[in-house]
């Protein structure tokens, strides 16, 4: 009786301390604004115009903290930009953050420059030669903003704004981002093939021309990207292959750096693998984007066929449909159109 009153309390104390474990895991719980802080700047008076092409990678940096959602969240951090900062929110101007995943914040002064532009009302680069703006020092205020991807109500604002107070602006405005394709594509309007160009800085004019995706002129910033091109058939295809290397093949990249992974969107980690989507394409086919992935898209074609992809950069999706098709969002998925 005694060794089954010992093995008894031994289990009682095994099941306690199972019991407090579990009390003591972290648990979410929507973040307050009190805990969450942007640090002031040891460049805050450090002189600096912002720059008018989109393109132009010159940013600032803006270090956050994460805040309180309980436990150690993967979060998204980006930041709101203001003249005052006492203005209501809705009243400042959201920028994107170039590492959107780091409360090191990299803000591009092109879109601090976009922001400014706004909140001063100028409308076109001709309003702006005809001010004074070139000359004026603007004093910038930003405040951070976090929240946890696909949690509802987890988005929260810092409770402080910090500044930069010695701003030069150029004029700028917001419009459509783009990403190149590569590969057995042709533009259906120029008629240029691809064939895997390389894409390097050297090709960067023939890449504008021919091979990008636009984003919607009403969802600019959103990192939705849309085209529609032909699907070149493959040598090998056309003499009766069908296996995954005979296929049309693309992927993506959001700069020209080369061949290197470094800004390329494909379909698998393993350079020039290939996935076909044959059987899907014509129907509608959803996939999983890899970052910095070298694998390529595959339909096997033995005849050029137009082809209409989006691409969602932040959720590193691919959306493919045969043919030419508008294509609309709901939320941030897209609907094709009946073919054009």
């Amino acid at each position: 009786m005694k060794k089954i009153s010992i093995l008894f309390t031994m289990l009682a104390m095994v099941l306690g301390f199972s019991s407090c474990k579990q009390e003591d895991e972290p648990k979410y719980h929507p973040a307050e604004a009190a805990s969450f802080t942007v640090n002031r700047s040891p460049f805050e008076d450090t002189e600096f115009r912002t720059n008018k092409e989109m393109t132009d990678k010159e940013t600032i940096n803006v270090y956050c903290s994460q805040p309180d959602y309980g436990y150690s969240a993967i979060c998204n951090y980006s930041a709101l930009v203001s003249l005052d900062p006492n203005a209501p929110e809705e009243e400042w101007i959201a920028v994107p953050n170039e590492t959107p995943t780091s409360a090191q914040m990299a803000i591009k002064t092109y879109e601090i420059g976009v922001a400014v532009n706004l909140l001063l009302g100028v409308e076109d680069q001709e309003q702006f030669d005809a001010s004074d703006l070139w000359d004026r020092q603007f004093k910038v205020y930003i405040k951070a903003v976090c929240e946890i991807p696909n949690v509802e109500g987890s988005r929260v604002v810092s409770q402080n704004a910090i500044s930069f107070n010695r701003v030069y602006i150029q004029y700028a405005e917001k419009l459509p981002a783009w990403i190149f394709i590569c590969g057995d594509i042709e533009n259906i309007e120029t008629g240029v093939a691809n064939g895997f160009t390389a894409p390097s800085e050297g090709n960067y004019d023939a890449y504008k021309e021919n091979w990008v995706l636009y984003e919607p002129e009403d969802l600019i910033g959103s990192k939705l990207y849309v085209g529609v091109f032909n699907l070149v058939p493959k040598e090998s295809a056309v003499n009766g292959g069908t296996g995954p290397d005979d296929c049309a093949q693309f992927r993506f990249f959001t700069e020209l750096l080369g061949w290197v992974p470094d800004a390329s969107l494909g379909s698998n980690e393993a350079d020039f693998y290939s996935l076909p989507i044959t059987d899907k394409w014509e129907a509608g086919y959803t996939g999983d984007i890899v970052e910095k992935g070298l694998g390529n898209w595959g339909v096997l074609v033995t005849e050029k066929k137009p082809i209409t992809i989006v691409v969602d950069q932040t959720n590193l999706k691919i959306y493919c449909k045969e043919g030419v098709h508008s294509v609309t969002f709901v939320g941030r998925d897209p609907e094709f159109g009946d073919p054009e």
